[in-house]
């Protein structure tokens, strides 16, 4: 199977960081005399091979425990931690470290015995010990790797998901930088995402080659600090640009900054945007290449909080349910506060809620802050700014929520009970009263019952089937079917559409409104989560080069990408409806996304009778008394052969029998 383009760029980025961390930490090894270093050749960027000193037998004495001490205390280390790549533990296998350097991990494991002391001493008086044998050393120093920042894998990870989602091939990014003067935008509506990023370019965990940066618009580094200390090494000039820049700027002065960076002295140029807003066609129409993501999701926070913390990405969801934790409005300042050694998942996203409420708080109140002439509001406001943003964000969205309807029991001797009873009866349509329907009523039953025996913890949620695709002719119900579920397993709907997340156009803003469904509907989670018009996605296979095709690729990658999300997120009910099932993409039917596949056909007689029957209620007997007999039709005179005749041939006719009659006179 061939593995997505955001893990490969993932998976590199990370290794690169465990790299970065290896040789600080033999840097680090090397200055307390347990370590050495010597360049192969004579070009110290050829590589590097390190190696344990003779001198450091002074320092260990052969015990571990004791050993271990020694070691962080020399080097300075707190506690252990090891990144892991998705490729198993490091042993076995050579690890390319720092310039060049190789070190090799495949070791046995250390000797835990009570003699290993004296098999120690025994191997100093030969000559050799632990300063001789590499592998004791490097097997302690292992065990002293320290955690990734927060801010560097959150960096790490927006890139890869912004590669990921724009570009279908690795093929068409080595392409675009081929050139003398690539101009690429990347953008991701993080705060601090462009002096995060800036930073790591400065710091080499990025590009693979060491670069010096220079600010298009003469606006002081991207990264927001002074030049880094490591000058004397050779490196390649980079042309970098802030959105923020760029927005605050003119048109003309972005254009003309442009052509002097594209003219001067070619060197690739790098745009950095944090902006939600999109930035000036000067820039987005002339990069060869734009990459965008959506920003922060819950899915992304779990995978950092696993790599930075080591809780299981599982257990962060299941967490992040329990809190109704929202990352939007989360800045890299929030990640770094938040995110720290021996802190569980619960406290980090407890402190992140608190972080995001303020600055949201700390917003609104300054926004208002000239209508209140400078006064605070009671002590109630942040809430009800917070729910005034969320309905806001419903609404930006495009997304219905729908509560199960309560059935309202009315009085006979009440004149208005009638009416109130119609009203209760269709506002608390429920499966288990449609008609029409055959097996997609059946799944819904189906799943009443699961849903039960998963609230009282007999079956779990990957065994239930909690995804159904409706497809018919318009006008057999599909909405109504949503309706329905809702009121029949009392859960809320949350309604949107297609149409709704494609209305923006921009590919960003497309991304995010869809993902901003999917995590309203696990916030409010047990919930159905219905999407119209889903053929409106596409389908990769009719892609034929075109320009615009890894647009609808990326929107296509994206919603595959939140359906197998949703697999794995417990409370999630998925039910998409379309007129025209044909044009939807064969991986969106897929086991474990939308694999139940419905059709509804035409209403026949007897269906059509059903549904009369229900929307009439109890008003059915007296309209059926109503309708006249057969025998009170009034009975209609049959028409004669000739009046089946259209007039102008019986015109014709007749024009031609005066013809021949006037032809046969004498």
């Amino acid at each position: 199977m061939m593995e997505v383009l955001e893990h490969r760029i993932r998976r590199y980025m990370l290794a690169k960081l465990r790299r970065r961390a290896v040789l600080d930490l033999y840097e680090k090894a090397s200055v307390a005399g347990l370590l050495e270093s010597r360049f192969l050749g004579d070009d110290p960027a050829g590589g590097a091979v390190w190696s344990a000193p003779h001198t450091a037998r002074q320092f260990l004495v052969g015990d571990l425990n004791r050993d271990r001490e020694i070691v962080r205390r020399m080097i300075g280390s707190g506690a252990r931690f090891q990144i892991d790549d998705g490729r198993g533990t490091s042993a076995g296998r050579k690890t390319k470290v720092g310039r060049g350097g190789v070190f090799d991990w495949s070791v046995p494991q250390l000797d835990k015995s009570r003699n290993a002391k004296k098999r120690l001493h025994d191997d100093q008086g030969r000559g050799e010990g632990p300063g001789r044998d590499n592998r004791y050393v490097f097997e302690l120093l292992k065990e002293h790797l320290p955690a990734p920042k927060p801010m560097h894998v959150a960096v790490a990870l927006l890139v890869a998901r912004a590669v990921g989602s724009s570009l279908s091939k690795q093929s068409r990014l080595t392409e675009a930088l081929q050139g003398s003067t690539p101009f690429v935008l990347i953008k991701a509506p993080v705060p601090r995402f462009e002096t995060g990023f800036g930073m790591m370019l400065e710091d080499d965990l990025l590009l693979p080659f060491r670069v010096t940066l220079q600010d298009v618009m003469s606006e002081g580094p991207l990264s927001g600090r002074f030049p880094s200390a490591r000058t004397s090494d050779p490196r390649r000039r980079l042309k970098t640009l802030a959105g923020s820049a760029v927005a605050k700027s003119d048109e003309g002065t972005v254009r003309r900054r442009l052509r002097r960076a594209m003219t001067d002295e070619p060197a690739p140029i790098v745009l950095a945007d944090e902006m939600s807003a999109a930035l000036t066609p000067v820039v987005t129409e002339t990069a060869d290449l734009v990459l965008e993501c959506t920003g922060f999701d819950r899915a992304m926070i779990a995978d950092l909080l696993h790599i930075c913390v080591g809780v299981r990405p599982e257990d962060t969801l299941k967490t992040m349910g329990e809190l109704h934790f929202d990352p939007e409005g989360m800045s890299l300042d929030d990640l770094v506060l938040a995110v720290r050694p021996g802190r569980s998942a619960k406290e980090v996203l407890t402190v992140l809620t608190i972080l995001i409420d303020r600055f949201a708080s700390g917003q609104a109140d300054h926004r208002h802050a000239s209508q209140n002439d400078g006064r605070r509001g009671s002590g109630g406001s942040g809430s009800s700014s917070k729910q005034t943003e969320r309905k806001a964000k419903l609404q930006d969205v495009g997304i219905e929520v729908i509560e199960p309807a309560s059935v309202v029991a009315g009085d006979a001797n009440d004149p208005s009970a009638h009416a109130r009873s119609v009203n209760s009866r269709l506002g608390t349509t429920s499966i288990e009263i449609l008609s029409g329907y055959g097996a997609a009523r059946d799944w819904a039953l189906d799943l009443k019952t699961d849903l039960a025996l998963w609230r009282d913890g007999g079956l779990s949620w990957d065994e239930m089937s909690t995804k159904l695709l409706l497809s018919g002719p318009p006008g057999t119900g599909k909405t109504t079917y949503a309706r329905a579920l809702c009121n029949t397993l009392r859960i809320p709907l949350l309604a949107t559409s297609v149409a709704h997340w494609l209305e923006p156009g921009y590919l960003g803003d497309v991304l995010k409104r869809m993902s901003t469904a999917f995590e309203l509907a696990t916030a409010r989670a047990p919930a159905i989560l219905f999407i119209d018009e889903i053929d409106g996605i596409g389908s990769r296979q009719s892609s034929g080069g075109r320009s615009y095709d890894d647009y609808w690729v990326s929107v296509i990658n994206r919603l595959l990408e939140l359906l197998d999300g949703a697999s794995k997120t417990e409370g999630i009910v998925v039910v998409a409806a379309t007129n025209l099932p044909e044009k939807i993409d064969p991986a969106l039917l897929r086991s474990g996304r939308l694999e139940t596949h419905v059709r509804v056909p035409l209403p026949d007689i007897d269906t059509l009778v059903e549904i009369m029957a229900h929307h009439l209620g109890t008003d059915l007997p007296e309209v059926m008394s109503s309708a006249p007999s057969m025998q009170s039709l009034p009975r209609l005179k049959p028409r004669k052969a000739r009046d089946h005749v259209p007039q102008q041939l019986r015109r014709n006719s007749e024009k031609r029998k005066r013809d021949r009659e006037k032809g046969a006179k004498p």
